[in-house]
């Protein structure tokens, strides 16, 4: 049994609580989850969520400028919040003695956050700064210039940090609708793990949460993107000496019957020194440093991604071949039963892992609740879903999801890098120097 025993609570206004009691230490970790992220962002307001996510700690009238954080401090916990794709989180960790001030705290600011138009000035010069620093990190480009074109009409086009374009001309005015248009009961929901009362945190979380009117419209659904009927491509030169390769398919939302057999298939590929791409472009041809496969499943459909580092002298062409022949040859020849259950270990126990501490728990039992169409009840049958995937399934989905016109290839070479010319980092190659 994964699934540990959820209290429900749903109010009138669509706000609702999931409570779990765990008393073997005296602490509580809270997750509020805003069901808006950058897939919920129009054209010419990109980033918007994110940036919001750094104005909810600049004060309200009862908490002002800066003291969401030192009343954190004089509790002696912690707090913090994310944003991604789908939704925006804030979460505190406290002791099970003082943990309703986090209660207090997120009814406060859920629609009572000041906006004040010189906290927005200043917040903006750091949100440009954070996006002018993953500028100049080569492996965030690639993944950003792959993933806008994986998704040419739905917006998991945009990052999530949004655009500069967007972010320098954006004024209070646009985030506080923002703001008004997204953080509601009705678009929110809270998670708490830890030692507490059951029947007292359901009384607090009705007192604080009932009397919030809920938004008047409901969360809208995004642009569906159209089929893939072509390979798409891209060169993206940066400074240094490091070539860099993506490639990317659109995957599956997250619990689809698919997301199993794509995420043992990542970790075949790439997960762990034993998997097949490793083997073959680190430690055999030795054209690469490291390779990284990941399923990344969302509310919508999302995205698979094989991302590899090259040695200096390497050419992105031959890595592009080399990653292509192994899937391949998965799709031709299948996987076996022996890798299948080395894999499912390695899963089982990456997913335990997750729930080992209150906040990691709250985290886990957030992003399922948010992103799957059953919620938090996927818990229970993630493992036994790993665990009917069968070698031919596995052989079905690398054909019909990495199939040659569904993939997307973005290469990041150095700025004197010759496309035309590069050099072969392979065993044999440097044989013959």
């Amino acid at each position: 049994m994964i699934l540990p025993k959820v209290h429900e609570v749903r109010l009138d206004n669509g706000f609702r609580a999931l409570l779990v009691e765990r008393h073997n230490l005296p602490v509580v970790a809270s997750l509020l989850v805003y069901e808006v992220g950058a897939r919920d962002e129009r054209t010419g307001e990109t980033g918007l969520s994110h940036f919001l996510e750094h104005m909810m700690f600049k004060g309200t009238e009862r908490f002002g400028k800066g003291m969401i954080d030192l009343l954190t401090a004089k509790l002696g916990g912690s707090n913090n919040a994310f944003t991604d794709n789908d939704v925006t989180a804030y979460h505190f960790s406290l002791a099970a003695d003082r943990w309703d001030t986090a209660l207090e705290i997120e009814a406060n600011r859920m629609r009572g956050c000041l906006l004040d138009e010189k906290e927005f000035a200043a917040e903006k010069s750091v949100v440009l700064e954070e996006l002018a620093m993953g500028e100049d990190d080569p492996a965030r480009m690639l993944y950003q210039t792959a993933e806008s074109l994986v998704f040419q009409v739905h917006p998991y086009h945009h990052p999530v940090i949004g655009w500069k374009e967007d972010l320098q001309r954006l004024d209070v005015a646009g985030m506080r609708a923002y703001y008004e248009r997204h953080y509601g009961p009705n678009r929110a929901f809270l998670v708490a793990i830890g030692d507490f009362d059951l029947k007292t945190t359901e009384a607090r979380v009705r007192e604080l949460f009932a009397g919030i009117p809920p938004l008047a419209q409901p969360r809208a659904a995004a642009l569906q993107e159209p089929q893939q009927k072509g390979e798409r491509r891209a060169v993206v030169r940066f400074p240094g000496n490091i070539p860099r390769l993506a490639l990317a398919a659109r995957s599956v939302r997250v619990g689809e019957a698919d997301d199993f057999p794509l995420d043992l298939l990542a970790f075949l590929l790439g997960h762990g020194k034993t998997a097949r791409l490793y083997q073959r472009l680190v430690l055999k041809e030795q054209i690469a440093t490291d390779v990284v496969v990941a399923n990344e499943s969302r509310l919508d459909p999302g995205v698979f991604w094989i991302l590899a580092e090259l040695h200096e002298d390497a050419q992105p062409a031959e890595a592009e071949r080399m990653v292509r022949a192994e899937i391949e040859r998965i799709a031709l020849d299948g996987v076996s039963a022996a890798d299948l259950r080395r894999v499912r270990t390695q899963i089982r126990a990456g997913f335990l892992f997750e729930g080992e501490t209150v906040l990691d728990l709250a985290v886990k039992l957030g992003r399922y609740e948010a992103s799957a169409r059953e919620g938090y009840r996927l818990l229970d049958r993630v493992l036994p879903a790993y665990d009917a995937v069968r070698p031919a399934q596995v052989r079905a989905v690398a054909e019909r999801y990495l199939a040659p016109d569904s993939l997307t290839a973005v290469w990041s070479v150095p700025e004197s890098f010759s496309l035309a010319q590069g050099t072969r980092r392979s065993k044999a190659a440097r044989a013959r120097r």
